[in-house]
């Protein structure tokens, strides 16, 4: 008897296709939610989106102002200074423990995204890149080989999206940071790829010290 195709509930499709907006920026900070025409938008009623982004508040990405209605998230200079550094510490553990555990195939995915990013650079699209740089990112939480940290890793990146900040003076840098983990990966060499994501995390932590001071 053939196996039952089990129905996946309204509200995780509504949750899935909203973060996939958050993820594509669809949203900018501290834009204000219309429920009712998200609800039209994702052809549902406004029950599920509305359980959508009850869970999207648990993650910080949304925000529910009392008699006002839902908004994006926003974040500071200062929230994120602190996310990159907690960022930093916990991909320099992913990174090492994944040069034990990432294989051939996800080298070569990898590789392939680096082949995408190359021409994202050159023709400095910041947009198309942060969307790359969460899939590389994200393959490298896949191979730390531990359940928690994965998690962890996953809710901080996603923490990051209501944070806005233009990254094409260090977009090269950020590239080349890519290209030599990877080689770190394709090396099995965890020191140095503890190194060199921590570089990678500090030129964002540096980029927004500097706007912190140019918006005084």
């Amino acid at each position: 008897m053939p196996a039952k195709l089990e129905r996946i509930p309204l509200k995780i499709q509504a949750e899935e296709k909203v973060r996939g907006m958050i993820q594509s920026y669809r949203f900018a900070p501290g834009k204000w939610i219309n429920i009712e025409r998200l609800a039209k938008d994702l052809g549902v009623s406004r029950t599920p989106v509305a359980q959508a982004l009850k869970k999207l508040e648990s993650e910080g990405l949304v925000t529910h102002v009392p008699n006002q209605g839902i908004r994006m998230a926003s974040m500071t200079m200062d929230m994120a200074h602190d996310l990159y550094r907690v960022r930093s510490v916990l991909e320099g553990m992913a990174s090492k423990l994944a040069t034990d555990h990432i294989d051939g195939k996800s080298l070569r995915r990898l590789e392939g995204i680096l082949e995408k990013q190359k021409k994202i650079v050159q023709k400095e699209d910041v947009l198309a890149y942060s969307k790359s740089d969460f899939e590389f990112h994200s393959i490298i939480y896949e191979f730390c080989g531990n359940w928690l940290l994965k998690e962890l890793l996953e809710n901080t990146k996603a923490r990051s999206r209501p944070f806005v900040c233009d990254i094409s003076p260090i977009l090269p840098d950020l590239y080349q940071d890519h290209i030599k983990l990877v080689d770190c990966f394709k090396k099995r060499d965890p020191e140095r790829a503890n190194k060199v994501i921590t570089i990678h995390n500090d030129r964002m932590c540096q980029l927004i010290e500097q706007s912190r001071e140019t918006d005084k």
